[in-house]
Parts: C-alpha cells; sequence; structure tokens
C-alpha cells in the first residue's frame, strides 16, 4: 500500500454455506424492503429473518439479538448482545413473558453491543437466548415473525431497495447465521429446516 492513502472500505462478506443450497427456493419477484430504523449504507447479511407480505410484495426485517453475556434480572439494566444485531434506541425486546424498552446501544467494544434498558428485563436470560423485537414494553408479542429469509446480502440504501427472499431451505445451521431466528419464527416456517 503506498504511504499517505487510507482505504475505508467494507470488506466483502465471507462465503459461507449456511443452508444445503441445493434446497434453498425462491419467492417470484422481488420484494421491497422497509428499511425504517435499519442503517443507511450497512449491509443485511445473506439468510436474515425476514416477515414478507406475499399480496403487497414488501419485506420487513424480523429484528433478534442474541444475549452474549448472562443477564440476571433485580435492578438490573444492562444487557450485552451480540454484534452486528440491528437492535435501535426506541425498541422494546422482549422473549414471550417479559420484556423491556432500549434507552442507548453502546457499540465501542469489539466484542459485543451493550443495550441500556429503561427498566430491568424482569428474567434471567442465558447465553445465547434469542430475544425479539416486541410491539410493546411487556415484550409478549414480536413486532413482526418471519417467514422468509434473506437471499444475498443487501445494502440498505435511502430509497428503494429490493432484495430476492427464500421460502424454502433445508440443513440450515444455527451457529453460522449471523441475525438469529427466534422459536416463533422457526414455528412460522414449515419449509425450513434448522438443524438442532
Amino acid at each position: 500500500m503506498a504511504a499517505g492513502f487510507t482505504y475505508n472500505l467494507t470488506p466483502e462478506e465471507v462465503k459461507e454455506e449456511r443452508y444445503d443450497v441445493e434446497t434453498g427456493r425462491r419467492r417470484r419477484g422481488p420484494y421491497k424492503l422497509d428499511t425504517a430504523n435499519l442503517p443507511v449504507g450497512e449491509y443485511l447479511p445473506s439468510f436474515t429473518p425476514i416477515a414478507a407480505d406475499l399480496k403487497k410484495k414488501t419485506a420487513q426485517v424480523a429484528i433478534r439479538v442474541e444475549v452474549a453475556e448472562k443477564f440476571t434480572t433485580g435492578s438490573n439494566t444492562t444487557l450485552k448482545i451480540k454484534k452486528k444485531s440491528f437492535a435501535y434506541a426506541g425498541m422494546h425486546l422482549g422473549n414471550g413473558s417479559n420484556g423491556a424498552t432500549v434507552n442507548s446501544i453502546d457499540k465501542s467494544d469489539p466484542n459485543y453491543d451493550t443495550l441500556t434498558l429503561a427498566a430491568d428485563f424482569g428474567a434471567t436470560l442465558e447465553v445465547g437466548t434469542v430475544l425479539f423485537e416486541a410491539t410493546a414494553a411487556t415484550g409478549k408479542t414480536p413486532k413482526v415473525t418471519a417467514n422468509s429469509a434473506l437471499y444475498e446480502r443487501a445494502k440498505i440504501e435511502n430509497g428503494i431497495v429490493l432484495v430476492a427472499l427464500l421460502m424454502r431451505a433445508f440443513e440450515i445451521e444455527p451457529a453460522k447465521l449471523a441475525i438469529p431466528f427466534h422459536a416463533k419464527d422457526k414455528a412460522n416456517m414449515p419449509y425450513f429446516q434448522f438443524n438442532e
């Protein structure tokens, strides 16, 4: 590299087989991605959980976070999650019985992101627990439930973003997914087989 030049480019996504690609089946036509609350300029990794409206041909990211360090309830408002979750300040998180609102996010640590919650989550969360974006701070109902997966990575841009979706895939390796699927998503996806 020549002196005086600085390259600040996003590296290409590592091509890793997250499912048996021979079993993958795409949905017909492109879908318009709802980019509200998503960071412009970032990339959505392939096999991101997507809630698709099959009639309107629209797609919304099912935001999920994975707990990176055990969270113990009892006046605790700091939750550590795995990086690249697309969580945002103001969103509600839940597990189906408990929940909380995210006040702020600290992304300074290279190993995990730290969420500051508005109140204690109300439950002890083990490492690897997947939480969904909820409709309210009670955390009982997911904002959206995935019924598809993103076929290939997509750049989040201002304006219209068209994406291709998968409607079926087998031999999915959950450990290789950049964004996890919640149990409620998996129950809503009969044509997806997770190796669990």
